[in-house]
C-alpha cells in the first residue's frame, strides 16, 4: 500500500500519514504539491492520500477543496493534528533577513513576526519541511517549521511554539474507493450548487434544519464557471447509513442544480 502526502519528510502531512498509517511509513510518497497528491491518488499511483483542509487560525486551504470539487477522490478519514510551529536556523545569527515558509504558518505566527521580524522578507514555499529544507541548504537565514523538520534537516530551534494558541489543522485522508467506515465520531462531506433564485440556498440548509441534523462547516467556493456562481462546501455531523442522514442527503440532491457526495467518515484525533 503506497500512500501520498504534501512532503518533504517532515511535514504536518507527513505527521498526519504517519500517525494513521504507522507501520505503513516505509511506503510514504513524498508530493511537492496538494495538486500532485491529488494527481498521484487520480493516477493509481497510490491508494491514498493525505492532504490539509482547514487550520483553527486560518481556515480552509483552498486549493484542497478546489481539487475535491474537480477530482474523482472520497474522503475515507479526518485526522485532527495540534500543529506547533518553530523558528528554526543553521546556528545562532544577530540579524535574520530571510525566512522561508508555508504561507499558512507565515499567518499562524503573524503576531510573532509582527513583534521580532518586522523587517524581515517572507519567503513563501509549498510547505513548512521544505522551506527547512532549503535552510538547511543555506538558501535562507531562517525557517518557519516543525520541530521533527528542524531535527531532520540539522537546524537549531531558535524560538517556539510561536503560532497563536490553540492551533490545528484538519487532514483528510482520500482515495478513489468510497471505502467509508464508521468509527465513534464521524462526519459526511458534500458539495452542491443551488439555483439562481432568492431563498434557494435557505430552501436547502432548511432540509438539514428539518432532519435534526448539525452543520459543522459550510463555505463558499467559486464553482469556476461563470462569475457570480458558487458551490457549498458542508460538513454534517452523522455517518451516510443513518436513516436521518441518507433522507436529508436524497432530498438536497433533488433539490440543487449540481450535488456531489464527498465522502463520509470517522473523525481521529490523536493529539486531544
Amino acid at each position: 500500500m503506497k500512500i501520498a502526502y504534501l512532503g518533504p519528510i517532515g511535514s504536518y502531512s507527513y505527521e498526519a500519514a504517519r500517525r494513521f498509517f504507522g507501520k505503513e511509513r516505509e511506503k510514504l510518497i513524498a508530493c511537492e504539491t496538494i495538486d500532485d497528491v491529488f494527481e498521484t491518488i487520480e493516477e493509481n499511483r497510490a491508494e491514498f492520500g493525505v492532504v490539509p483542509v482547514e487550520n483553527s487560525i486560518e481556515g480552509s486551504v483552498s486549493t484542497t477543496l478546489d481539487y475535491l470539487l474537480k477530482s474523482q477522490v472520497y474522503i475515507v478519514k479526518e485526522i485532527v493534528l495540534k500543529v506547533e510551529h518553530y523558528l528554526c536556523a543553521r546556528e545562532e545569527k544577530e540579524q535574520i533577513l530571510t525566512i522561508a515558509s508555508h504561507p499558512q504558518a507565515f499567518s499562524q505566527c503573524h503576531d510573532y513576526l509582527r513583534k521580532n521580524f518586522k523587517q524581515a522578507k517572507l519567503i513563501q514555499v509549498s510547505s513548512t519541511s521544505y522551506a527547512a529544507r532549503m535552510c538547511a541548504e543555506g538558501e535562507v537565514d531562517a525557517a518557519i517549521c516543525s520541530s521533527f523538520a528542524a531535527r531532520q534537516n540539522n537546524l537549531k530551534i531558535l524560538a517556539g511554539p510561536i503560532n497563536h494558541d490553540n492551533n490545528y489543522t484538519r487532514f483528510f485522508i482520500i482515495s478513489k474507493n468510497a471505502n467509508f467506515e464508521k468509527g465513534e465520531k464521524n462526519k459526511t462531506s458534500i458539495i452542491f450548487s443551488t439555483y439562481d433564485k432568492p431563498g434557494s440556498l435557505y430552501k436547502i440548509l432548511a432540509i438539514f434544519n428539518l432532519y435534526d441534523l448539525n452543520l459543522t462547516k459550510i463555505e463558499s467556493r467559486p464553482a469556476k464557471t461563470n462569475l457570480g456562481e458558487y458551490v457549498f462546501f458542508v460538513d454534517i455531523d452523522g455517518f451516510v447509513d443513518e436513516e436521518d442522514v441518507s433522507d436529508a442527503l436524497k432530498v438536497v440532491q433533488r433539490k440543487s442544480t449540481f450535488f456531489k457526495l464527498l465522502g463520509s467518515y470517522s473523525v481521529v484525533c490523536p493529539d486531544k
